[in-house]
């Protein structure tokens, strides 16, 4: 029943959102989505473990524990053969077992302490969002002067009835662009709270579907209902943000040493926080499942950027990122033969990257990405040599975010510049707006391909999505040196931001090849959108809500020598992004060659 009060605000936006919509290819973006929520059903399978140690390698297992148990366990044998090495056996069955340090004996789990490793903690997990809220309320009511232009209903029945049961309150609303994008993190925090406390993907999904849904209606009881908000709190904050994060988190906090609870906290300080307040309550430390080997790397070094468009220009620049990528797929890329349909987290990534001037950050971005469910294939097998040898696979449904923004030239374009509606305020003309992006890859099929032979590693990822996007236009500036943006009055977010809503789709490979010390990467990214009409904020006001598109084409390749017994990489790359936009009848396009040398550094 829980579910069901926080499901209702849900259904009824985006079914509200969909026969809202006057565009029939619009409303088949949305109700795929709606329908491809469906398959969401996925478990948290949470196990208590001992906290005090990790599991023992195989001296302390001789040591201290009886084999005969694994060899007599029924259910064991019947699943893993003989054959396979005595290691991979014990880290299938670790999640199964707890050491006991008081009797030196193996327990296996019984059914009431997996019932209480799943207790779902939503009240704990409602009472920290709540204050969350309220926080959050008071500060907007607080600086509610920068938002009067929202304001166009009073608390009375008539126009609540038109925001509860009405489609004329469901808007795209005129909002900077910090503002709008940076709801994916709210919308993250909420999420997390819910895995934090025991509630699978599914159930978090909802619950923070409901908490953004309480926002929407009662706090911003005299705006519109956000469309945009709703999407970029919802799905986005929760799948795209959240779950990478919180798997990123887990890792770390559940790791000893103060290194690892400081990235913890940096990652996640939702699940830093509430581990460091239930240390001593919980002296079983609950875990979902073992973490594979990470992919964690840091790297830095200089980068050359030539670029063809409103002004050829080049320019030297440092250039610093990490890139991540967890497994949380038991017996991943050990020996063994496994098939079966993994009903949780697969893979999650991070990547963050930011390029540095002289005196300033020239641009920076963020791409996060989460495996939600998905069917896994392996079969691996090992030598003398103890090379793998064998494959990997799995086919999956993914989320992702991507945000990308270069530094603002015009004050108007700077950070969260916000404009005065209420006085009719507007950019100056032509305008100098720079490339931002912040998109949604709503939900798709991910497939990756892990091919081992002795020193030869090759792995390889094919993803397709459906987005929701906020974007800069990249014809807006040359439409704007010979026509006005406000008489016509085109988009508002367009004509005083330089973005626009929009719905497309993302098509992205990538590749990894490594031999021995040589490494060889490559990646190539394909992005089309196409703006939503009729949906304004000021709908009523727009005197040409024309049409614009505008396309992402990204192509990457690098290759590296890793040192001799050293974390170090040195990396030799290149980028190419062609950017181009359509405006009425402008067509713009933007077009950098990118060159990196630096170091890379792995852990």
């Amino acid at each position: 029943m829980k579910l069901l009060y926080l499901y209702l605000p849900v259904a009824f936006t985006l079914l509200i959102t969909v026969f809202n919509h006057r565009n029939l290819k619009k409303k088949f973006y949305l109700i795929f989505l709606l329908v491809s929520m469906t398959p969401l059903l996925s478990g948290n399978h949470l196990y208590p473990i001992n906290k005090t140690s990790l599991f023992p390698d195989k001296n302390e297992l001789q040591q201290n524990f009886h084999l005969n148990v694994f060899q007599q366990s029924t259910h064991f044998n019947s699943h893993i053969p003989e054959s396979i090495s005595l290691k991979h056996r014990i880290n299938l069955r670790r999640d199964s077992l707890y050491y006991s340090s008081k009797d030196d004996k193996v327990k296996t789990r019984s059914k009431s302490t997996l019932k209480k490793g799943k207790t779902k903690r939503f009240t704990r997990a409602l009472l920290f969002n709540s204050g969350l809220v309220l926080i959050g309320s008071i500060n907007y009511w607080i600086e509610y002067s920068q938002w009067i232009e929202d304001w166009q209903y009073e608390l009375t029945w008539e126009d609540q009835k038109i925001r509860f049961f009405s489609m004329e309150a469901h808007r795209f609303d005129s909002n900077p662009f910090f503002t709008n994008w940076t709801h994916i993190l709210s919308g993250g925090i909420y999420y997390n709270f819910a895995r934090y406390y025991h509630l699978n993907i599914l159930e978090s999904l909802l619950f923070m579907f409901g908490t953004s849904s309480w926002w929407e209606y009662f706090t911003e009881w005299r705006e519109v209902i956000s469309i945009n908000d709703t999407i970029f709190s919802g799905i986005g904050g929760g799948l795209s943000v959240g779950e990478p994060l919180y798997q990123i988190g887990s890792y770390f906090t559940q790791k000893r040493g103060t290194l690892n609870k400081i990235l913890g906290f940096i990652f996640n300080p939702v699940v830093a926080i509430n581990d460091l307040l239930d240390r001593e309550k919980n002296k079983i430390r609950i875990k979902r499942t073992e973490f594979c080997k990470p992919h964690f790397d840091l790297y830095f070094g200089q980068k050359q950027v030539s670029s063809k468009g409103y002004e050829n220009s080049s320019s030297q620049l440092f250039n610093i990122g990490m890139e991540t990528r967890f497994y949380t797929i038991p017996g991943y890329r050990e020996p063994g033969t496994i098939n079966k349909f993994i009903k949780d987290t697969l893979l999650s990534e991070l990547f963050v990257d930011l390029t540095f001037g002289a005196n300033t950050l020239e641009e920076h971005s963020l791409f996060t990405k989460a495996v939600i469910f998905g069917h896994f294939i392996q079969k691996i097998k090992q030598d003398s040599y103890k090379n793998l040898k064998g494959y990997s696979f799995f086919a999956g449904v993914g989320s992702a975010f991507d945000f990308f923004k270069k530094r603002a030239i015009a004050y108007y374009d700077q950070f969260q510049y916000h404009f005065d509606f209420t006085g009719g305020e507007e950019a100056p003309q032509p305008t100098e707006f720079t490339d931002n992006l912040a998109i949604i890859n709503l939900i798709g099929p991910v497939f990756e391909l892990s091919l081992y032979s002795g020193p030869f590693t090759f792995r390889t990822s094919i993803s397709a999505y459906i987005d929701f996007a906020l974007l800069n236009s990249m014809a807006l500036n040359e439409y704007s040196i010979d026509n006005d943006l406000y008489e016509p009055q085109l988009k508002t977010t367009l004509s005083h931001y330089g973005y626009y809503y929009a719905f497309g789709f993302t098509f992205s490979s990538d590749m990894d090849l490594n031999y021995k010390n040589i490494q060889l990467k490559g990646k190539i990214k394909y992005q089309y959108y196409d703006s939503i009409e009729g949906m304004d904020r000021f709908q009523e006001n727009l005197e040409d809500d024309c049409n614009v598109r505008d396309t992402r084409l990204m192509f990457k390749i690098s290759l590296g020598y890793a040192l001799v017994k050293s974390p170090v990489t040195i990396q030799l790359a290149y980028e190419y992004i062609d950017r181009e936009g359509r405006l009425k009848d402008i067509t713009h396009s933007f077009i950098e060659d990118r060159i990196y040398t630096r170091l890379q550094i792995s852990f």
